[in-house]
């Protein structure tokens, strides 16, 4: 009898472990960046400080979003600042909203515009462009309606920006409020993948990632650079804002204070069509962005091992304890983030989103349809939006996502 001392190896299963363990490797270098980031000083502002123009462009009524404004209207600034509240629509109950809430601060100098709708095809750039036009100050800071930010937020990011000599300043983002099973998705995503990644592609990459939660910067640098014009038409305005100040030489500053994002009762379907999307983002402006998508998920990426090797019960026990060792560094992300665990009742949900998103993101890799507040478009290379149609008033066949039929795949 002969004994061979060959070992066959099945190259799917090889390929499928090895980047299950170069993700281990990413993901390590995740929580280091993190810590890294969280440690950065906070800088002494200067004296004076410069005045401000703080943008608030608002679509509807956000949860919470009453408490949201009233961060901003709230901030203790050593300087002069001004509030523009803007809408497309002069009945959009979110203006009528924030009406209520600057009436509730007479001393804050505050404005309401109504933008022009048919300023380009990306509506909430549509939004920005009359706040901006109506803004008297060079800095400005631009926040999104359902962000709050602690009440010494614009003098910290001011003299972040002044000490570092930024062009461009972000922050990133954290999800906190979770009462429902699509919020906990929700804020875990955000907490413990969207913030840790911004903090790896800095430390690790040397990429600054813009988030359009949150942006400082000078209208006179913006407008150098050909302003909100030319990012009319393309959906993931904030990256190639920042990708254009990057390409110019200008400095892009990502700061260590959060802001957040209030999250309680979304639906499910919310936390996938959002998700999704910034999927079909991130694979049309950046691929490599796209696939450190996956390669962050080693969960995903040893449950498809185990699911080609036939359910082999070694890779079981490798994957058992990969869900127990990642959602303990999630627990950590999320607490060191935020400030705050999160509940036991919504642990559960750490292995469910890495499988969900391991979905979305093969999901991504063939459609091409998005939705943002109830418009449909069709995107293109660099997110540029080739079509927009807005959701019918009746049902619609809908896709695994909800993209109406008509502008599927």
């Amino acid at each position: 009898m002969r004994w061979s001392t060959s070992v066959s190896v099945d190259p799917i299963l090889a390929l499928l472990l090895a980047a299950a363990g170069a993700s281990s490797v990413l993901y390590l270098l995740g929580l280091w960046a993190v810590r890294r980031h969280l440690r950065i000083p906070a800088t002494d502002p200067g004296d004076p400080l410069p005045p401000v123009s703080i943008i608030k462009p608002v679509k509807g009524v956000e949860e919470a979003m009453d408490e949201n404004l009233q961060s901003v209207l709230a901030q203790r600034y050593p300087g002069p600042i001004e509030v523009v509240f803007s809408a497309t629509d002069p009945a959009d109950p979110g203006l009528a909203l924030a009406r209520a809430v600057a009436a509730r601060h007479p001393h804050v100098p505050v404005r309401f515009v109504v933008s022009d709708p048919g300023f380009g095809r990306n509506p909430k750039v549509a939004n920005l462009a009359g706040a901006f036009a109506a803004a008297t100050h060079d800095l400005v800071w631009h926040s999104d309606a359902n962000v709050r930010v602690p009440p010494d937020y614009l003098r910290r990011i001011v003299a972040e920006m002044q000490a570092s000599g930024a062009s461009l300043l972000t922050s990133i983002v954290v999800g906190t409020g979770e009462r429902s099973v699509g919020a906990a998705l929700e804020n875990v995503q955000l907490s413990a993948f969207i913030a840790p990644a911004m903090c790896t592609a800095l430390h690790v990459g040397g990429v600054p990632c813009v988030v359009g939660k949150s942006m400082l910067l000078r209208r006179s640098e913006l407008d150098a650079l050909g302003g909100l014009g030319r990012v009319r038409d393309v959906l993931a305005e904030d990256f190639v804002l920042g990708r254009d100040y990057a390409r110019a030489g200008r400095r892009v500053h990502v700061s260590a204070v959060p802001v957040v994002n209030v999250n309680e009762r979304i639906p499910v379907r919310r936390f996938l069509e959002r998700h999704a999307r910034w999927l079909k983002l991130r694979v049309t402006v950046h691929l490599g962005g796209w696939l450190a998508d996956l390669g962050g998920n080693p969960v995903a990426l040893l449950a498809l091992a185990w699911l080609y090797s036939g359910l082999a019960a070694p890779l079981g026990t490798v994957l058992a304890l990969a869900v127990v060792l990642k959602a303990a560094g999630d627990l950590d992300h999320v607490r060191r983030m935020r400030g705050e665990p999160l509940s036991i009742r919504w642990w559960w949900v750490l292995p469910v989103r890495d499988l969900v998103l391991a979905a979305l993101f093969f999901y991504s890799a063939v459609s091409r349809t998005v939705c943002w507040r109830g418009v449909w478009m069709r995107i293109g290379r660099g997110s540029r939006i080739l079509e927009v149609r807005h959701a019918p008033l009746g049902p619609t066949r809908t896709d695994p996502v909800g993209a109406p039929a008509a502008l599927r795949g």
